[in-house]
């Protein structure tokens, strides 16, 4: 966490505005604006439990991926923060591929986002969310209408971040970088 904590006092927490959903209630969520959370080791919750499936049909199963960390990005093809990042995603895949990146779509047909990931160079698999019991299992941890929202989950699958809005790569990198070191 050093090299994030030096982000941090270094000023990079120029976080980008505008989520595509704003979220309130009895979850105490902050606003689809940029805002994260970072968990330490300690106040992580349960490993979370969930599956699904690609545009391409293969399965993806949470508990499969653990014993590395794991990014989850939620999106859809016409939300403009989505699109903005999009580019900053692929790129920390592309720097961390110790770490498993995943999308998360459950608002497009397979057309829209399949011509999103082509469009944008996505080089990981998106789940294919049609009935929402992907984002259901993460309920809790994601709110369920904020798009975009980012979660990092450590090597035990547990959440250690939370992006709400559009990404900032700095601080997503140095995430990363920690919890790959863990």
């Amino acid at each position: 966490m050093a090299r994030l904590w030096a982000l941090l006092a270094a000023g990079s927490l120029a976080l980008a505005a505008g989520g595509c959903s704003s979220v309130g209630g009895e979850n105490d969520y902050e606003g689809a604006d940029g805002a994260y959370v970072l968990w330490e080791d300690a106040e992580r919750s349960a490993a979370i439990d969930a599956s699904g499936q690609t545009y391409s049909g293969e399965t993806i199963d949470l508990a499969e991926l653990r014993g590395a960390p794991v990014l989850i990005n939620t999106w859809y093809a016409a939300c403009p923060p989505c699109r903005a990042e999009a580019p900053d995603l692929a790129n920390l895949a592309a720097e961390h591929p110790s770490v498993t990146f995943l999308g998360l779509n459950n608002r497009d047909d397979e057309a829209a986002a399949t011509a999103f990931e082509r469009s944008f160079d996505i080089p990981y698999p998106t789940i294919a969310d049609d009935d929402g019991s992907m984002l259901a299992a993460l309920a809790g941890t994601v709110p369920l209408k904020a798009v975009p929202t980012t979660l990092v989950l450590d090597r035990e699958g547990r959440p250690a971040a939370r992006f709400l809005g559009q990404i900032d790569p700095g601080v997503i990198d140095g995430i990363l970088t920690d919890l790959e070191a863990e």
